[in-house]
């Protein structure tokens, strides 16, 4: 009969996929950003290391809207998911610090997007939205290469209190700060999914539970049949 994907414990991991392969993904919480927000979602594994390059990169300075970082969890990974997928993906207000050595918060819509300090439950500058219970310690913390068992750095989206440095996630599970323009800033997304997707009823063999129908972006349902996604009507 399957379940709502809301229902599963924080911590279990659902399989999708990017470019028609299978990519594992970690439910965080329910509502986190506010009533509606559906499922916040974490990539397990992360993408090879890039450069965080604020959008005005004029003396490398680190404002995180319209960084490269920014740009790929936002923009460039969303297209990997299935269209239906992408359907169902909810834009939540995020807390962002505005870097450059300036205090200021801001909250931006994003629909993909890299955790902050203040969400992975480790120090930073600034306080930018609140903790996700699930990073109780630095192992939770730990994100591998995509598909291997080699750890490495991951990107958060959290600007130093200077110009030029934004914070990471080292191999070891703790924070560090790194210049924007060295590749130390693996992208690990996040986004949020509407919660009455439908999972199945348990994990398979290799602990995901897996998608069985998901909303239309006009209305009815769409299932996948073998490997196929199609409408219910």
């Amino acid at each position: 009969m399957g379940q709502l994907l809301s229902n599963l414990a924080n911590g279990s991991l659902v399989k999708l996929n990017e470019n028609s392969q299978g990519k594992k993904f970690i439910k965080l919480d329910n509502g986190h950003y506010g009533s509606g927000t559906g499922v916040t979602m974490l990539r397990k594994d992360a993408f090879s290391e890039i450069a965080w390059n604020a959008s005005d990169s004029n003396g490398y300075k680190n404002r995180y809207f319209g960084c490269t970082l920014d740009n790929f969890c936002d923009g460039i990974w969303p297209l990997k998911l299935d269209p239906e997928i992408r359907d169902c993906i909810v834009p939540v207000p995020i807390v962002v610090a505005e870097g450059n050595g300036v205090a200021t918060l801001h909250t931006i819509y994003r629909k993909g997007f890299a955790l902050s300090c203040t969400e992975a439950g480790v120090s930073g500058w600034q306080t930018e939205g609140k903790k996700f219970a699930y990073f109780a310690d630095n192992n939770k913390c730990i994100a591998n290469l995509d598909e291997t068992a080699t750890a490495i750095n991951w990107g958060l989206r959290s600007p130093s209190s200077g110009g030029r440095d934004a914070y990471d996630i080292g191999t070891d599970g703790t924070v560090t700060y790194s210049y924007v323009y060295s590749a130390y800033f693996a992208p690990r997304p996040a986004f949020n999914l509407k919660s009455s997707i439908v999972v199945s009823d348990a994990p398979g063999s290799d602990g995901c539970y897996t998608i069985e129908s998901v909303p239309g972006k006009t209305g009815g349902l769409y299932v996948k049949n073998n490997g196929v996604w199609v409408a219910v009507v």
